[in-house]
């Protein structure tokens, strides 16, 4: 045996005898190192994993922008293929997403369950297209949009409906017949006959903010007998002079002509627009909340 290598016997030696009065041995040192091996190839399929994930979900979005179908049926469609990859992200990953849009939300804990995922999940697919080059930020622009249609529709929309339903009973056609006529109305009257059938109300963000907009109307409001109920229930219910305030209603109008509808079209939507986006979604949610406070 070389003088070298007895040397490097020696050095071995002390440190393992160094190591053993702090109870560590080579062995663990090399259990440890092989968990955080374990660790990171684990994190690296992850990470992998997510990616995929992601680029699965704009190869299918790309395919439903081509196709030859309404934007309506469209962002159904997306937003079925988003409810899915909402599904797989674990709650743990979210968490930092979460807390972060706590901080960004004035009325935060009066949102509805669903509205405090979509939120989160918005801005956790918002960093990780980032990681994307090219990437179409849509899903990060649906989410939003998803959690202030849901707010609109539990909060106000679902309850009047329901409500309307109870009041009229078995009278509910015959107090339909005018608007189902009307061209103004005919949306909203189809929608409360799709909702006698199935008791569950169904309006997009784009519909119920039509509506909205048609109570600062007069004229048309005159015309309607299902406006002028759904007027009264918005008077008697919430803070209406606000909620019916044009400048909120063309804000509104906004996310749907600017962001939520040419999310379907072919065009990719650029980080900016996510950006803007995420950056006037609190306004105007916030603002919804307050004016659903009486």
């Amino acid at each position: 045996m070389t003088e070298d290598l007895l040397f490097v016997l020696d050095i071995l030696g002390e440190i393992q005898k160094k190591l053993d009065v702090q109870g560590i041995t080579i062995d663990g040192i090399n259990q440890e190192v092989e968990g955080l091996q374990h660790y990171r190839k684990r994190m690296e399929a992850k990470i992998d994993g997510i990616g995929k994930q992601l680029s699965d979900l704009l190869i299918s979005f790309d395919e439903l922008k081509l196709e030859t179908r309404g934007f309506e049926e469209k962002i159904i469609l997306m937003n079925m293929k988003l409810g899915r990859i909402e599904q797989n992200i674990d709650s743990e990953d979210l968490e930092d997403y979460y807390l972060l849009s706590q901080s960004n939300y004035c009325n935060w804990d009066r949102l509805d369950e669903l509205t405090r995922k979509f939120i989160p999940v918005a801005e956790y697919l918002f960093s990780k297209l980032q990681k994307l080059s090219g990437a179409d930020y849509s899903p990060v622009i649906l989410e939003l949009c998803k959690a202030i249609e849901n707010e609109f529709l539990l909060k106000v929309f679902k309850k009047y409906t329901l409500e309307l339903l109870i009041r009229q009973g078995r009278n509910i056609h015959r107090f339909l017949v005018v608007d189902s006529g009307n061209n103004n109305t005919r949306i909203f009257a189809k929608a409360v006959k799709k909702a006698v059938r199935t008791n569950k109300p169904e309006y997009t963000l784009g519909q119920m903010n039509t509506i909205l907009s048609l109570l600062n109307q007069i004229d048309v409001v005159n015309a309607s007998p299902l406006l002028q109920d759904f007027d009264a229930y918005i008077s008697r219910e919430y803070d209406s002079g606000n909620l019916l305030d044009t400048a909120y209603i063309d804000k509104v109008s906004q996310i749907v002509n600017d962001y939520r509808n040419p999310s379907a079209h072919p065009e990719y939507m650029a980080f900016e627009k996510a950006q803007e986006c995420k950056d006037i979604m609190p306004d105007r949610i916030d603002y919804l909340l307050d004016c659903l406070m009486v």
